[in-house]
């Protein structure tokens, strides 16, 4: 159901065993949709007899087409680029390892490599060109970020790292230049926060062992990074945002009492959207960059998670569950 806040946001639930969802601009093929169109629809997965299967949907009416129908794998984390005109997702086949794959309205399915003893993770999209990042793990080098782009038919490593030591999570600026990322501590353990640029050696963003840091994303001007943090022997999270030279560490929202996590900001305005219990179940609220003027965007019987905004900054996608459900993965 969708719902219109006195900001003007239209925050949509999904509740029928969605594990993730992405924005796709339309649920035809091109010519690619701009402006308030380039929202219109939506890209998920969903589980099948156990098998996770991409669907897209149309908002404007509801109807929905499979993607995929693959019980033989599982597919996980869609992303669509504009600029690309493609989808990203993950695929596993059992064991260790996983693979990207691409898909087009022209060209349908296709593979961007197949390394059955390499696992690869964690796609984004650049805003500003048709390539993206993702992490790897295994072969040679035997872990790092690599960039894939479609522009050059290059794929390239943007920085390498130990095979315990690795990174994950990456995510580019607006203007395409940096990323930011998750790393494991040398020895595997805890997280830390990273910017890789190229020409440049990578640079601890956040690094203090007493906190475990996790996605990251830029704001909207790209001058600081927001992320996640909670101790490091757990316990509840707080969203906080750190210029870029590591200093400035300011706390969003968050408390001893509540939970509060998942901060992604609006492509629009200057606004973030995050996750917080603070009311006796997760649900997505909306507040100022600086985490003043926090307002509640859901109400119901449903537990909220995984705020995602369209490219227009005028919707919400959301990921709902029975409250007594345990947070999905």
């Amino acid at each position: 159901c969708g719902r219109v806040s006195r900001h003007g946001l239209r925050v949509y639930q999904a509740a029928w065993g969605i594990l993730g969802a992405a924005l796709l601009w339309a649920c035809s093929p091109p010519p690619a949709a701009t402006g308030p169109a380039a929202s219109d629809g939506l890209v998920f997965v969903r589980i099948v007899a156990g098998s996770n299967e991409l669907m897209r949907v149309r908002l404007s009416d509801g109807a929905e087409q499979a993607l995929t129908s693959t019980p033989e794998r599982q597919e996980d984390w869609p992303y669509w680029s504009s600029v690309a005109q493609r989808l990203v997702f993950q695929v596993s086949r059992g064991g260790s390892g996983s693979d990207l794959m691409l898909w087009s309205p022209e060209a349908g399915e296709t593979s961007l490599v197949e390394t059955p003893r390499r696992e690869e993770r964690w796609p984004a999209w650049s805003p500003r060109r048709a390539a993206f990042v993702y992490a790897f793990r295994g072969g040679k080098p035997p872990a790092g970020l690599m960039i894939a782009d479609f522009e050059t038919g290059e794929r390239r490593v943007a920085v390498r790292s130990r095979p315990r030591n690795f990174f994950f999570r990456p995510s580019f600026s607006p203007d395409g230049s940096q990323i930011v990322a998750q790393r494991r501590e040398p020895g595997g353990m805890g997280s830390d926060l990273w910017l890789v640029e190229a020409g440049s050696r990578p640079r601890a963003l956040a690094r203090d062992p007493a906190w475990f840091d996790m996605k990251p994303c830029f704001s909207r001007d790209g001058e600081r990074v927001l992320f996640s943090r909670r101790a490091s022997e757990g316990g509840p999270r707080d969203v906080v945002s750190v210029a870029l030279d590591g200093s400035d560490l300011r706390t969003l929202a968050g408390n001893a009492e509540s939970d509060d996590h998942s901060a992604q900001p609006s492509p629009a305005r200057d606004e973030i959207v995050f996750v917080s219990d603070r009311d006796g179940r997760s649900e997505i609220f909306l507040a100022d960059l600086d985490g003043g003027h926090v307002r509640k965007l859901t109400r119901g019987g449903l537990s909220a998670f995984a705020p995602r905004w369209s490219p227009d900054g005028g919707r919400l996608v959301v990921t709902a569950i029975e409250p007594d459900a345990p947070e999905p993965r």
